[in-house]
């Protein structure tokens, strides 16, 4: 609890020496959904029948919480952040003192995550108040949508750390960071709903790991999943999240043995 609440206030004095760049680029991101609404009006014209089982305040609605949880679910920098303390050689500080790195990194992000949330709370309900009339209002899945929101969190989190370790052997991962990442966002759901994707490919990301990062919690929150297809959604996202784990620790403990740090 202790480590905890230290992790809090190291996290809010970060954040409010950062906190208008944080302000400045959660504003600016916002941008792009005022096109979006431009453009699926444009597509959906006067007549607002569904496309891909979406009507035109779905799409608006999957679009800001696309926006949202990504936000949230951004592992990009603490990825980043595992591989340069690799590479400096800091991390030895974490194998000889009493605290597991990968406890201390995931209270260190979750902290991270709570913090930004209360910084862009009031913006971003501003925002929501000046496009409420595009708003699909869903609650009776609220919950189903945060227990799923949470796995995905977990597994972009164990995702994250796997492509950190990869710094043992790869001297630089941003290439290989930008890469995956427009794969991730291509494939989970990020630029277009999965929906709109043609049988047999959705078929296929559905046996890959993308879709249950970003568009499996999406799709429950909107309401188009069954009570038993979300059961086995979460399920998935769970299996997942264990094969990956055990990916993780063999990665983790392979990068251990290769590792060799100087210094302090």
């Amino acid at each position: 609890m202790r480590l905890q609440k230290a992790i809090f206030r190291l996290k809010i004095r970060e954040f409010t020496v950062y906190r208008s760049n944080v302000l400045m680029n959660f504003c600016f991101g916002c941008v792009p959904l005022f096109v979006y609404i431009l453009l699926w009006k444009a597509v959906y014209a006067n007549d607002f029948n569904k496309i891909g089982g979406y009507s035109y305040t779905q799409i608006i609605t999957y679009y800001v919480l696309v926006f949202l949880c990504s936000k949230i679910l951004n592992m990009r920098e603490n990825t980043i952040e595992i591989a340069d303390m690799i590479q400096d050689g800091s991390i030895h500080n974490f194998m000889l003192k009493p605290i597991d790195f990968m406890y201390f990194n995931f209270r260190m992000l979750i902290g991270e995550k709570v913090i930004y949330l209360l910084n862009i709370c009031i913006p971003f309900l501003l925002f929501i108040t000046v496009i409420h009339k595009f708003i699909y209002w869903k609650s009776h899945n609220i919950v189903y949508f945060l227990v799923s929101l949470c796995l995905a969190f977990l597994l972009k989190y164990i995702i994250g750390c796997i492509l950190g370790f990869l710094a043992t052997w790869i001297e630089e991962i941003s290439g290989m960071l930008d890469l995956w990442g427009n794969i991730e966002n291509f494939l989970s759901g990020g630029l277009i709903p999965l929906s709109l994707f043609p049988k047999g490919i959705d078929q296929v990301i559905s046996y890959m790991p993308f879709k249950y990062t970003l568009f499996v919690p999406v799709d429950i929150y909107m309401g188009n999943l069954e009570r038993h297809e979300i059961f086995l959604a979460i399920g998935i996202q769970l299996i997942w999240c264990i094969s990956l784990s055990i990916v993780l620790i063999v990665t983790r403990v392979k990068a251990y043995r290769m590792y060799s740090g100087y210094g302090s």
